[in-house]
């Protein structure tokens, strides 16, 4: 008898638990829910509520619940979400991990087309002949400069040195820029593979390791030791943090340009007003280029529900237009969607940071992709990079070195792809 009842206590709790996860998409007032993750933390996480909010009052069928999260990544891989934004050099990673799925069909079902995109956001998105996701935007270096200290935004090294020059003259204090030992060194290295023509991927893994492309980083080494257009000793973030003339470390520098992420538009256009200026990275290379990274829109592989597919498509369509999707402008976000930009260039002093990198669209080189990028590139930011910047008797001969041992890290982590 004991027996009997627990198997009935068992099965009622399986019947229970099935009649939940069958109607776990619908809402207690019938709307269908879609669960939606992203790492919008910061600033820009009000400008996307815009939109999933806008989205939930414009209709009446379907639910998008927004969840930010700082470890968005994690909890995506342990829960159920919907949908999620991953970061272009993350792409790989996830599709190979099969975590989200293709999204060819939803395209045609939102009535979403790609040459509704640039080529670069298309590019990013796109793995393996099948796209991957619905890109956001692209966020590459950008350039930041006091219009109190230069009028003009340089756009080549001879201008930094030249404008270092003039700054010098009239206070030692003064530089050109800053090069930062941490940070977004990443972007500084994709930069300046991107700007040499020098290709990291080679095959699965990223190839550090070519003396062409020790010459380009030695370029930072040479900005800091040599040229001296950057001021040596800046750590974490030090490229804005000069630029903002906050002490650091005792030292009381200031720079004329900052070459730094998008994100930091807000706080820079609050400090200087109209003295401040939005322009293109200048070209520091032997061509001109830009680099950075991306957010792109992806739906997990977990989602089967034709209703809930149907859900995602509607939020799709009304996300992907350009008096929804110019929230994420209004943000200091440059959306890759074509109708947006065409918007962003008919409104672009409303939309400074927007209108000034989607300029460098035409020339946006994508980050590699690998799996787990992240992890192959993790001894470049953590031990590499800093040399550059700290070490003024680093020569190519030991940068070499030290590519081979990144380069090394990276085929490790390359043969763990499933």
């Amino acid at each position: 008898m004991k027996f009997k009842k627990l198997v009935i206590v068992a099965l009622s709790a399986l019947i229970a638990l099935s009649a939940c996860s069958s109607q776990s998409s619908e809402s207690k007032d019938g709307k269908i829910e879609i669960s939606f993750i992203n790492g919008f933390t910061g600033g820009d996480g009000a400008y996307m509520k815009e939109i999933t909010e806008g989205f939930n009052t414009s209709q009446d069928k379907y639910r998008v619940v927004e969840s930010q999260e700082k470890e968005h990544y994690t909890k995506f891989k342990s829960s159920n979400y919907d949908l999620v934004v991953i970061h272009g050099n993350n792409l790989e990673t996830y599709r190979l991990d099969g975590l989200i799925g293709d999204v060819d069909a939803l395209y045609e079902k939102a009535g979403i087309s790609e040459s509704d995109f640039h080529n670069a956001g298309i590019d990013l998105a796109r793995l393996d002949g099948k796209l991957y996701g619905f890109p956001l935007d692209i966020h590459p270096l950008t350039m930041f400069y006091n219009e109190e200290l230069t009028q003009e935004a340089p756009k080549n090294y001879n201008d930094l040195v030249a404008l270092n020059s003039k700054l010098h003259a009239e206070n030692s204090d003064l530089y050109a820029l800053g090069i930062p030992s941490t940070g977004l060194v990443e972007f500084y290295m994709l930069m300046i593979a991107a700007q040499n023509g020098i290709d990291l991927q080679d095959g699965d893994y990223l190839n550090f390791a070519q003396p062409e492309y020790a010459d380009a980083l030695m370029t930072f080494h040479d900005m800091v030791w040599k040229d001296k257009i950057s001021p040596s000793g800046l750590g974490l973030d030090g490229e804005f943090k000069a630029f903002m003339k906050e002490a650091e470390s005792g030292t009381a520098v200031q720079t004329a340009v900052a070459l730094t992420g998008p994100w930091y538009y807000g706080a820079a256009k609050e400090k200087y007003g109209d003295s401040l200026g939005v322009a293109p990275i200048p070209q520091i290379g032997n061509q001109e280029a830009a680099s950075g990274n991306a957010h792109i829109l992806s739906v997990s592989s977990k989602v089967k529900d034709e209703e809930k597919l149907e859900g995602i498509a509607e939020f799709l369509k009304y996300t992907f237009t350009p008096d929804n999707l110019i929230h994420w402008a209004d943000g200091g976000q440059a959306p890759v969607h074509l109708p947006t930009i065409e918007k962003i260039i008919n409104e672009q002093e409303k939309y400074q940071i927007a209108y000034q990198n989607q300029l460098q669209f035409d020339s946006y080189i994508s980050p590699p992709q690998v799996y787990l990028y992240g992890e192959q590139i993790r001894y470049m930011n953590e031990k590499v990079f800093s040399q550059l910047v700290t070490n003024e008797k680093l020569t190519k001969e030991k940068l070499m070195v030290e590519l081979e041992k990144a380069t090394k890290n990276a085929k490790q982590v390359a043969e763990t792809k499933p």
